[in-house]
């Protein structure tokens, strides 16, 4: 690892950003938040301050858990907002994203709008919304299944139970090293079990980005 290496930065105000960069502490790897501000007195330049929060690389997947539990709180409240699912499914060139495919063969060939895969990708899902009251969705459970379809439009997704159509849910999953995120509403829902397991036909709502990236990689490692 190089030391000082830049990974990034967030904007926090007009004239002050955060950026994190690989660093040492006390000999060992770590991530380094530090806030720059613009300096007028260096013509608006961005100055670092001087106190840093640095994180021990040991601990860095506790702090993402931290912070995805708070992301999903704010979600939940309407606080936050993952950008709407557009059009765009781009991601930089890299090694195609990993995952088991099904034992089903590929359907055929569909509009590329639409086309889906078949997958085996264990997920979870947090219920943010449900038009039935009575359905247990309090968003404070995670409910865990398999997706087996996957597209751009949406996903076919098995469940240990059934949730309302129109329930809303924050699904959750791993591909590689990339990480899925996004709202999806339920369109569909199966009468009758398989396996003891329901079948979901969800519609996506919005993708983060890295969902977006994860989403092209799988369609493109499909062909």
């Amino acid at each position: 690892m190089k030391k000082d290496q830049d990974i990034g930065r967030v904007r926090r105000s007009e004239s002050e950003e955060v950026r994190v960069s690989f660093q040492e502490m006390d000999g060992a790897p770590a991530i380094e938040l530090r806030v720059y501000s613009r300096s007028p007195d260096h013509g608006g330049a961005y100055l670092p301050e001087p106190g840093a929060i640095c994180v021990p690389a040991d601990a860095l997947s506790d702090l993402c858990q931290l912070l995805e539990r708070a992301h999903d709180h704010l979600l939940k409240q309407g606080l936050v907002a993952i950008p709407r699912l557009g059009s765009l499914f781009t991601a930089e060139s890299g090694e195609p994203a990993a995952f088991q495919p099904a034992e089903t063969p590929s359907p055929a060939p569909e509009p590329a709008r639409t086309r889906t895969v078949p997958v085996k990708l264990p997920f979870e899902c947090l219920v943010l919304s449900s038009p039935d009251s009575s359905s247990g969705g309090t968003g404070t459970e995670r409910v865990a299944g398999e997706i087996r379809i996957l597209g751009r439009d949406g996903a076919h997704v098995w469940l240990p139970e059934q949730l309302p159509v129109r329930s809303r849910l924050a699904v959750f999953l791993r591909i590689g090293e990339m990480t899925f995120r996004a709202q999806a509403e339920v369109a569909e829902v199966a009468p009758h079990p398989k396996d003891g397991q329901y079948r979901h036909a969800l519609d996506w709502l919005s993708l983060a980005p890295q969902a977006q990236a994860a989403l092209a990689e799988i369609m493109k490692a499909a062909k």
